[in-house]
This record gives C-alpha cells, sequence and structure tokens, in this order.
C-alpha cells in the first residue's frame, strides 16, 4: 500500500486494507514529521489524480514565513521513485537528477534502489496558529483552478453540511481546524471498510462510521474546496520506529 501510494499517478479510494510491516527506508534525522511524498490535485469522486508537468529540479524558494532547517538523510530498503521528505525540500543530493511538480513534489529520473542514499534539506514552517489566521487569503488564479475544482455532479449537501459545521470561522485556518476537529471527533479509525458507491466524501460524511486516512483526508479536502479554502491530498509516510539516537 505505502509503495503503492508513493510512486503512483493516481490513487483510487479502496475498502478494506492491511498495512505492510516492511520497511521501506531509513532516516537519519533529529527531527521527525511525516515523511512527504507528493500530493494529489484532481478529485474525480471515487479518487485522486496528479496533473501537470514535470521541469528539471531547480532549488525552490522556501515556505514563507518563519522556518527552520532540517537535514535528513535517507538510505532505502527497497526500489523507491519519489524522495520522501520533511516539508519542504529546498536542497537535495541525491544520486540521479531529479525532476519537480508543480506542488514542489521531487522524484528522480530513474527510481533509486535498495542501499542507494540521498539527503534532503528541509526549510520546516514555523508558523503559529496567529500568523495562520493572518495569512492573505486572496489566492493566485492557478492555485484556485488547481485546489477549489469539484467534480461536475458533486452533492451539494457537502458544501451545506460544511457550512453549518465551521459557522463563524472568520479565516481559512479556522475553517481547517473546525472541519479537523469535526472528523476527529464524529468518525473512527479503522483499516476494515466497505468501500461505498457513490462519492468518497459525501459517503464518509453521511453515511460511514468510520474509515482510514484516505477517507478522512479525501473528505476534509473536498470540505474545504466548499468553503473556497484550496486544498490538496498527500500521501508519504507516518514517522515510523524510533530505532536510535536520530534513527527512524
Amino acid at each position: 500500500e505505502a509503495n503503492l501510494l508513493a510512486d503512483s499517478e493516481s490513487l483510487q479510494i479502496q475498502g478494506s486494507i492491511s498495512l505492510s510491516p516492511t520497511v521501506r527506508f531509513r532516516v537519519e534525522s533529529d527531527q521527525v514529521g511525516y515523511w512527504r511524498a507528493l500530493s494529489f490535485d484532481r478529485y474525480s469522486g471515487g479518487g485522486w489524480i496528479r496533473t501537470g508537468e514535470t521541469e528539471p529540479y531547480d532549488s525552490p524558494a522556501t515556505p514563507p514565513g518563519p522556518t527552520t532547517s532540517v537535514q535528513q538523510e535517507f538510505t532505502l530498503a527497497g526500489q523507491m521513485g519519489r524522495l520522501p521528505s520533511l516539508w519542504k525540500p529546498v536542497d537535495i543530493d541525491v544520486p540521479a537528477s531529479v525532476d519537480s511538480y508543480q506542488d514542489g513534489s521531487l522524484a528522480p529520473t530513474r527510481p533509486l534502489r535498495e542501499d542507494e542514499s540521498y539527503t534532503v534539506t528541509s526549510a520546516r514552517s514555523q508558523a503559529t496558529p496567529a500568523d495562520l489566521r493572518a495569512a492573505p487569503e486572496q489566492y493566485p488564479n492557478g492555485i484556485e483552478q488547481r485546489y477549489l475544482a469539484l467534480p461536475g455532479d458533486f452533492p451539494s449537501r457537502v458544501a451545506d453540511r460544511t457550512a453549518a459545521i465551521v459557522g463563524d470561522a472568520a479565516t481559512a485556518y479556522d475553517v481547517a481546524s473546525r472541519v479537523e476537529a469535526w472528523l476527529e471527533s464524529n468518525r473512527d479509525y479503522s483499516l476494515d471498510v466497505n468501500r461505498p458507491s457513490g462519492d468518497i466524501a459525501d459517503r464518509f460524511l453521511f453515511e460511514m462510521d468510520a474509515g482510514y486516512c484516505t477517507y478522512f483526508a479525501t473528505t476534509m479536502v473536498a470540505m474545504l474546496r466548499t468553503q473556497g479554502v484550496p486544498a490538496r491530498f498527500t500521501v508519504g509516510y507516518t514517522p515510523g520506529e524510533r530505532v536510535g539516537e536520530s534513527s527512524w
């Protein structure tokens, strides 16, 4: 499952799954977090598609606001076609040429092999809730077109329910916080689910009691988009198991 998520151009939402205990990589890093692989922008109602062309890697701009620099060294336990890292990678040392995607995700032009290593320096955002509440909410047209789109037949009741959940939230940050809190409080986490027919976000919001991360994330992204908050669906790896002072 993790390999599929990390290496695919599209993702179809499934029913019950089992998580593999197979080690994919080891990381040496003084800070730990989610090892982000890539994101998807186009929601089909039943899954996700990543659109847009790649370009040869060029050092990207750091995120706005306060950041801290974190270096990570990854050693692969098997072949991998992505370059997981803490978000946001701003400098890399990879034994292959690298392409970047419109969202800032990175991919080697050839899969890296078992025992190959690469190093990433990430600029990790230290933005506070106050910083995020103060962020401008006039988005570039390209961002709105890419991260606000929903299927043409998307159920209108999702927008109505989301508006009721967020209430008088005054900022995009508060909208996101209330959606997140509602989903965490009202839906259980489970790997044992029956994939519903129809739109996944609609069914998870109205007809399901539990789901795993793909269901929570898909529903949250769709809910945010109904409120004019650009959002994307991101996949990667959890921090993993600590096996040394700075090893994961």
